[in-house]
């Protein structure tokens, strides 16, 4: 218990730390160095419970799914085909960045195939520490450093080089909110069936998937969750992932760093590619589809959506499309590959 209430008082104050220095995602962000940080100065391995980290993915996994809505799914119908093709797109270019890390680094090839495909931080990770042979300190790492140079590269590229798309090319549906109560049930319920059936991350893929499939049947719009709650789960799961990190085995880790920040540029200039190619072959404008197809976090993409005027439902879709292909798909292609290599 001791343990616990003193990860708790060093993880709130990480994330309030980088809070005020306006970091990206402070409240997953600072538990994860300031527990890792401590353990590394102090020596000694701090605990979290995975029941608890599990029990904070459900709300986490219906934030995910809230933007969910109806005309969600009629654009996610409407352009599948390029969805799947961005979606395609997107993984081989991670993929191959997961290789070029594995030759030149000691780095197993789990780690790597984990830590270079974009499917954001905190699921990355989450799928890592569900993975034997993953090494959560490198996934961690290199999953932090490529969310960190999209966060601040995409939205200076998307307000001040592409071309403004003007207003939103969309009105949003009058929709009655649904009670707060009733959409916790669906998420629980989603969270239990997700496990019973085997879910890649079930506590936080099972509420998404059970929270998008209500709005759409009942045609409600999900309430929000209060801000403290969503940054008292991120503490929750922010604080299991740095008591699951050794700092100390970075030193094993020469050569990352030029190949990570090659891999990142890889995968930008792809997303910039694919932006440029859909807004070519789809009614959608240039900074829509460049958001759409740019590796970067839902929450992130959505408020530069909403700066630069872009489509947000067309890119809530085409983000959506590629997080729940690479939370259900990718865990089995990763197996698949280390299965050929005989891993």
């Amino acid at each position: 218990m001791t343990d616990f209430i003193l990860t708790i008082i060093i993880a709130t104050c990480g994330g309030f730390l980088l809070e005020q220095v306006n970091a990206p995602l402070p409240w997953t962000l600072g538990p994860i160095l300031a527990v890792s940080l401590t353990a590394l100065v102090s020596g000694r391995r701090l605990r979290w419970p995975l029941f608890v980290r599990n029990a904070a993915l459900i709300p986490l996994g219906y934030s995910m799914g809230r933007p969910f809505t109806l005309e969600t799914g009629q654009a996610i119908i409407s352009q599948l085909p390029f969805m799947l093709l961005a979606t395609f797109v997107t993984i081989c270019a991670g993929i191959l960045s997961a290789w070029l890390m594995f030759r030149r680094t000691k780095i197993n090839l789990t780690s790597c195939l984990l830590g270079c495909v974009p499917g954001g931080l905190s699921q990355m990770v989450i799928l890592a520490a569900e993975m034997k042979e993953a090494d959560l300190t490198a996934v961690t790492i290199m999953q932090t450093m490529r969310m960190l140079s999209v966060v601040f590269v995409i939205p200076f590229l998307a307000i001040h080089v592409l071309p403004s798309a003007g207003q939103s090319a969309h009105l949003l549906a009058v929709e009655h909110t649904g009670s707060l109560l009733v959409f916790a049930l669906v998420a629980i319920a989603g969270a239990v069936i997700g496990k019973a059936v085997h879910l890649p991350t079930a506590t936080l893929l099972g509420p998404l998937l059970a929270t998008a499939l209500y709005i759409v049947c009942s045609g409600h719009t999900a309430p929000v969750i209060p801000v403290h709650y969503l940054n008292m789960a991120q503490i929750c799961v922010g604080s299991y992932i740095g008591t699951s990190i050794d700092l100390r085995k970075i030193r094993d880790y020469q050569g990352m760093g030029p190949v990570l920040i090659g891999s990142v540029l890889l995968v930008l200039a792809v997303s910039m590619l694919m932006g440029i190619a859909l807004s070519c072959l789809t009614p959608a404008d240039i900074a829509t589809t460049f958001l759409s197809t740019a590796p970067g976090g839902l929450a992130e993409m959505g408020i530069t959506a909403l700066v630069v005027g872009a489509d947000s439902s067309t890119m809530t879709a085409y983000q959506l499309t590629r997080l729940l292909f690479i939370m259900l798909c990718y865990p089995y292609i990763v197996k698949i590959i280390l299965k050929k290599r005989g891993l």
